[in-house]
């Protein structure tokens, strides 16, 4: 088997190679994910009515996790806007405080000058999913943005929580799929003559984790990720989301209108509770 391209610092390149392999074909490929959300003491919750959605009323939130989905289409306008963003936020910042989590221990791992076997263990499967081997690019990727962007671009690709795509697979953020492997749904449209698919998710969670590393990792989103490392203003970054639509330039109109009306940039300060946050 060819071997990879070695992590700098580096330390016994073969006998990494060979943890790295045991942890692939044991499952736990993906512990990296899992160790930092076991950091968060998430409370999963049933939605039986527009009721059970707590109300956000501070900036310390409570993780919750609600484990399905209901139709706001009969509240008032007002208040589905609220109950969705509602729903959202908990789910947003756990990803957005687990990504945090994951670069700033990938900060500490890149001050080292020399990398144990459970270091490399840690960096392999990011740097596999962030499609890099370098350290500071791998940093770079992980960096989070306002959670101002993330509500609105829900809301107009969802039909704020009730699309098709949402309500049956999860996709709440529009995500097409080109590969016939993935878990997908079919779209009633077509592109050219070629029939549309979308992703299909097994729970919220795992839409919003695909949502942030699509724009982590794709070449159609550099630009963007260069914008964060210059401004976390939403109304600036989201000039860089054009290629996000076939809409373009209306797509990102419609983004900053949604997030001023709405006054999306207050939760932009939201955090998880402390309280809530292991050590």
């Amino acid at each position: 088997m060819r071997k990879r391209a070695p992590i700098k610092p580096f330390i016994y390149q073969h006998k990494i190679l060979t943890a790295i392999i045991f942890l692939m074909m044991t499952g736990s490929f993906q512990s990296v994910w899992a160790q930092s959300f076991s950091r968060i003491k998430i409370i999963k919750k049933e939605i039986h009515s527009p009721g059970d959605i707590v109300p956000i009323n501070d900036s310390l939130v409570i993780p919750y996790v609600y484990t399905n989905k209901i139709s706001l289409n009969h509240l008032p306008v007002p208040e589905k806007k609220q109950k969705f963003f509602d729903m959202l936020l908990p789910s947003v910042l756990i990803a957005k405080t687990h990504l945090d989590m994951m670069r700033e221990h990938v900060e500490i791992l890149a001050r080292k000058k020399v990398l144990t076997r459970t270091d490399s263990a840690f960096l392999r499967p990011l740097m596999k999913e962030y499609h890099t081997d370098n350290m500071q690019t791998l940093i770079h990727r992980l960096q989070t943005f306002p959670v101002s962007i993330v509500l609105a671009q829900a809301a107009i690709e969802s039909g704020w929580g009730s699309s098709r795509f949402f309500l049956q697979g999860n996709n709440i953020f529009g995500m097409w799929s080109f590969n016939p492997d993935q878990n997908r749904m079919a779209a009633s449209s077509h592109r050219n003559g070629t029939k549309i698919y979308l992703q299909k998710f097994n729970n919220l969670e795992q839409a919003i984790r695909a949502y942030y590393t699509m724009l982590d990792t794709r070449r159609v989103f550099a630009a963007f990720r260069k914008a964060r490392t210059e401004t976390d203003n939403p109304l600036i970054l989201i000039d860089s989301l054009k290629k996000y639509s076939e809409r373009g330039e209306a797509y990102v109109d419609d983004l900053a209108r949604l997030i001023r009306v709405n006054h999306l940039q207050k939760y932009d300060s939201c955090k998880i509770a402390p309280a809530y946050l292991k050590n």
